[in-house]
């Protein structure tokens, strides 16, 4: 049998690389597993549908909130056929460190270097740790780490993972860096509908529906009526967002979490009829994903 294989947002060491390796433990117990790093969202949503070809992308921090390069790729999938979508999620708590090569004097630093995500994450403690030093954004929390093992920038710390200065041999300062206790990110398992290979003994916290609405009139209570379907059905909404579509100012997708861990089919026979209403409406409604989310380890 051939070996699954699951693509991540690279390079080797970054908090992605962690999810997927732990992805790999609970989905993939037993079986051989390739893990391959893309250097993009673009690369990884640019691979050509395969079975057994899965990827495990982060969809939701609780600091910096939706991963929009995620869920926009997941609504480009539905304009070409059996559309990628969301097959299972874990939430895993995420440290940033800050990491320096030994012989660097902290007191001296003149260069914060991370991914704008690590960087958005520990702001506060920059400016209190590293006051005056220039941040620097880069690819991944990993690149950071490998700019400033290799001496590419000289009186510089990398924000990143405990695995990607291990890898590189440098030292961690021993507390987290985040701003705030409970820095967590929600990442997902994407891939065609029926091609998980096994359920994993974590806790499981909820089953949810990833929604994308489309075409909801721009005008006064139209929205609100779109949203009142989902209330007359009874679906507990637990997250709403917009996003711009890009022709013009004022036109909106709206991407909606709704909790169907309640319904024996998953919500399945609710959210069709949910799906008739807003076609009443003129609303297009995509599935990006009816699946569990888990919380690894607990």
């Amino acid at each position: 049998m051939s070996a699954w294989e699951l693509m991540y947002l690279g390079p080797e060491g970054t908090h992605s690389h962690e999810a997927a390796e732990c992805m790999a433990s609970g989905f993939f117990r037993g079986a051989s597993v390739q893990h391959t790093a893309c250097q993009s969202f673009d690369d990884i949503f640019g691979v050509p549908r395969a079975p057994r070809r899965l990827a495990c992308v982060p969809i939701e921090n609780s600091i910096q909130g939706s991963v929009w390069q995620v869920w926009d790729a997941l609504t480009r999938e539905h304009a070409g056929p059996a559309p990628r979508q969301i097959l299972a999620a874990v939430t895993l708590p995420i440290h940033q460190h800050v990491i320096f090569r030994p012989e660097v004097d902290l007191d001296q630093i003149d260069q914060v270097v991370s991914h704008p995500q690590a960087l958005a994450q520990c702001k506060e403690h920059i400016r209190a740790r590293f006051p005056g030093a220039r941040q620097v954004a880069v690819s991944s929390t990993a690149e950071a780490v490998r700019q400033v093992a290799t001496g590419e920038r000289d009186r510089a710390v990398a924000i990143g993972g405990r695995r990607a200065a291990a890898l590189y041999g440098l030292s961690v300062w021993p507390e987290p860096f985040e701003d705030r206790p409970g820095n967590v990110t929600r990442f997902a398992l994407v891939g065609t509908p029926g091609d998980l290979p096994a359920e994993p003994n974590w806790r499981l916290t909820d089953w949810t529906a990833s929604l994308c609405l489309r075409g909801v009139p721009h005008r006064p209570g139209g929205l609100a009526l779109a949203l009142h379907t989902f209330a007359a059905a009874n679906l507990n909404l637990t997250r709403l967002e917009s996003r711009p579509v890009g022709d013009t100012l004022g036109h909106y997708v709206y991407y909606l979490d709704a909790s169907v861990r309640t319904y024996d089919d998953r919500g399945a026979s609710v959210l069709s009829v949910v799906q008739d209403l807003l076609a009443l409406q003129g609303v297009d409604i995509l599935t990006l994903g009816v699946y569990p989310v888990y919380s690894p380890g607990e």
